[in-house]
């Protein structure tokens, strides 16, 4: 398995908060264990944090 950049990080989280938002995503994998967990406010919140990390290290576009 490839590593993936910050960049590419950044834009798949773009794109996975954007689905949650929209309601075509209700699931995710929490810590990489394969497993789908019901999206909650916690894990979203999980996922804004490193979202804005990664703008801060790279700059946002």
């Amino acid at each position: 398995m490839s590593s993936e950049t910050w960049h590419e990080e950044r834009d798949r989280l773009v794109q996975l908060l954007k689905a949650i938002e929209s309601g075509t995503i209700s699931h995710v994998d929490e810590d990489g264990e394969r497993q789908l967990q019901a999206t909650s406010p916690g894990n979203v919140e999980i996922l804004k944090k490193r979202l804005a990390e990664l703008n801060v290290r790279l700059g946002a576009d």
